[in-house]
């Protein structure tokens, strides 16, 4: 009977992520800036966040040519 339990959580948690892959489909993802990000509400466009918090973490790592 455990063993059922079991294999039926991971089948409800394997569905969950499937319908979560297949609705969030598109490019953003959506964060705090949703309301007034250009790129989420037209679809088009690069995520400022995204490039910003990209080219921190490659300047902290020495690595400044993806800045901009």
């Amino acid at each position: 009977m455990l063993d059922f339990i079991i294999v039926a959580a991971i089948a409800v948690a394997f569905a969950l992520c499937v319908r979560s892959l297949r609705k969030g489909s598109g490019g953003c993802s959506g964060c705090a800036q949703e309301g007034t990000c250009a790129a989420h509400a037209t679809g088009k466009g690069k995520c400022p966040v995204a490039q910003d918090m990209v080219a921190k973490a490659n300047e902290a790592l020495g690595d400044s040519s993806s800045r901009g």
